[in-house]
Formats: structure tokens, sequence, C-alpha cells
């Protein structure tokens, strides 16, 4: 009986792992709604135990953000929630939270990726297009605050313009 159940249980990680190249395949393309229901399919025929699993969850929820699903967002963060060894959940998650607009969320969920796997092409890529703010000026009040922005562009040091070298004849 034991063997009986094996086979079936490889026929479905095998299933699962097809519906998943089939959803890149097609997520690549930037067909969402299909891609999204394959990634639904690998993620319903995977089981919990599946080393993958949690990265089938994630671009699942993702496909479905892209879609304009917002709960999407929700398979994101439980995938990273649970994940302990994939970083490519963490950089779903980021992209994910910059589609609704969360950039402190995307943030966090980077810097969580890169340390799992600090080498992540795809985390060190978004981190450098998200870019780094400074600090607020003054931390207590928010970023937002017309004080702090103001105080901000004063306190910005912008680049100098080279000064151009004087002409002998135009003295």
């Amino acid at each position: 009986m034991e063997t009986a159940r094996k086979p079936l249980a490889t026929d479905r990680g095998r299933i699962a792992s097809e519906e998943y190249r089939l959803g890149l395949a097609f997520f690549k393309q930037k067909k969402w709604k299909t891609a999204a229901r394959h990634f639904g399919q690998a993620d319903r025929k995977s089981r919990r135990s599946d080393e993958n699993y949690h990265l089938y969850t994630s671009y699942h929820g993702l496909a479905l953000v892209y879609c304009g699903d917002v709960s999407g967002l929700n398979f994101c963060r439980h995938a990273a929630a649970a994940e302990r060894l994939n970083a490519t959940v963490f950089l779903n998650l980021a992209l994910a939270e910059l589609r609704l607009r969360h950039r402190r969320r995307a943030c966090d969920a980077v810097s969580e990726g890169l340390r799992l796997d600090g080498r992540h092409a795809g985390l060190l890529k978004i981190r450098r297009k998200m870019g780094v703010r400074r600090r607020p000026c003054v931390p207590f009040l928010k970023r937002e605050n017309p004080f702090n922005r103001w105080l901000g562009r004063m306190t910005y040091r912008r680049q100098k313009k080279p000064v151009r070298a004087l002409r002998h004849g135009n003295r």
C-alpha cells in the first residue's frame, strides 16, 4: 500500500512543477491571468512538504496582484512569512508591495531576502532601482510633514557644478 502512494506523490510534484514552468512562461510574456491560473494549479497540486511550495504560492500571489487582484498580496506575504531558504519568494513579495505602492514593506522584503541570499541578482537590482532614502531631518515628524520636507531640501547636498575656467581674453 505504501508503494501505491509514492508514485502518486511524485506525479503530483511533477504536475506542480510543470504547471509552474508554464506559469513562468506566461508570466514572462506578461499574460498575468493565464500565469496566475497555472501558478494556482501548481500551488494546489504541490504539498506543504514540497521545497518549492512557497515559491509557487508567491508567484501565484504576484500574478494575481499584476492582474489587479489585491488579495494576491496575502499569498505573497504568507509565503514569505514561512520561507527560510528561497530569496525569490521575498523578491516576489517586494514586487507585489511596490505594485501596490507599499514602499516601506517592499524595502523590508528586500532586506529579508538579502539576509537569506546576499548575492541574489533580482533583489540587488530592485534595491538599486528603488534607491535609498535618507532619514528624515526631524525623525519624530512624518516624512511628508512640510517642515521636514523643507528642511530636507535645504540640507540636501547638491553636486556642485563645475566652474568654467576663465579664458585669457575674457578677463
